[in-house]
């Protein structure tokens, strides 16, 4: 769909759509509630929040994994352990999961040893099931306890942050566990699902499992942090601050007919003016100046601001930006809000 902006009629229009995917990730109330904190560019938040972006990754990659990737994950992290520099701190029921996994690992790789043999090694068929349903037990257990230690870090750093900030933050989701009470597999998400766990047991009421709810950023706060468009909401209301007029994320059709897109669009009433902004969270660099400056052309744009949280832009990039009316903003998350605002000169 195009849009026609209707900033200032004395100004040429525009034609500009958004991307699909892009609305519906604005649309959703934790990326708006987060957008409209007003706090994006302060430091402290910004550090919070992308270190939550992490957790929240590692949370719902514990719980969505599969039984065959937690075992592999588990004997990764048991192997690169500081108990391998010192074997006799294994008890013997580690040596035995430690030398099963190696085993399955190598009958994986090229069925080069056999399920009988295995039992024969362990001590009959009974005694190597009990080993294997310990071992998965352990890993369960492992993952479940891992889980519930990241939503409590993420929830602890948000209380935290909120008191200190007088403010409250509706900013997680929340995912509900359903575990198994025998083994402590995870047997479903969110909704209870009647199944037969591997452990053998036969769900089919809640009370057979326990429910635990999990707090973490959801999918699409996920993806609005991870494309930085946080930095362009954060640049947003840096220049409402100065009364100007503004949109985010939109791609403009330039004159040669291609579709151009510009971070943040602002426009100045007192000086019937518009420009456009890039939002740069690493080092602004030769080929960004001249990439930028090539949008402006082909739109026709005459003004731009280049935004950046890197501390050290080049005098040579600074003579190369103003040459093509280009302003470099550095330390973006490292200055005061009422800083920032007197390097933005339209208002």
């Amino acid at each position: 769909m195009n849009l026609r902006s209707q900033l200032k009629p004395a100004l040429p229009e525009l034609t500009m759509h958004k991307e699909r995917e892009r609305q519906a990730i604005e649309a959703d109330i934790k990326v708006n509630n987060l957008i409209r904190s007003n706090l994006l560019l302060d430091a402290q938040f910004n550090r919070l929040y992308l270190r939550i972006l992490e957790e929240s990754k590692r949370l719902l990659e514990i719980i969505e994994l599969t039984e065959d990737q937690l075992y592999s994950q588990y004997f990764s992290v048991l192997e690169q352990s500081k108990k391998l520099k010192h074997p006799s701190k294994f008890s013997d029921a580690e040596v035995l999961r430690l030398l099963l996994h190696f085993l399955t690992s190598d009958m994986l790789k090229g069925d080069m040893v056999s399920r009988e043999k295995l039992e024969r090694i362990f001590g009959g068929k009974m005694k190597f099931d009990a080993l294997m349903f310990e071992t998965k037990e352990l890993m369960f257990a492992d993952a479940r306890k891992k889980a519930i230690m990241l939503s409590d870090k993420i929830q602890k750093s948000i209380s935290v942050f909120e008191e200190k900030k007088e403010i409250e933050l509706d900013i997680l989701a929340s995912t509900t566990i359903h575990v198994c009470k025998k083994c402590a597999k995870i047997i479903s998400l969110n909704k209870f699902k009647r199944c037969t766990c591997i452990c053998g047991e036969k769900i089919t009421k809640p009370s057979q499992v326990e429910q635990i709810p999990l707090k973490h950023f959801n999918e699409k706060l996920i993806n609005f942090l991870d494309q930085n468009y946080w930095f362009e909401y954060g640049m947003d209301y840096l220049l409402r601050r100065k009364n100007l007029q503004t949109l985010v994320g939109y791609y403009v059709l330039g004159h040669s007919g291609v579709w151009h897109e510009i971070d943040n669009i602002a426009v100045s009433k007192s000086r019937n003016y518009r420009f456009f902004c890039e939002c740069k969270n690493t080092e602004v660099k030769q080929n960004d100046i001249f990439v930028f400056s090539g949008k402006m052309v082909d739109i026709g744009c005459t003004r731009g601001y280049i935004f950046t949280t890197s501390e050290e832009v080049s005098d040579e990039i600074i003579r190369l930006a103003r040459a093509k009316n280009i302003d470099i903003v550095k330390e973006v998350l490292k200055r005061g809000i009422t800083d920032l605002l007197k390097d933005i000169k339209e208002a």
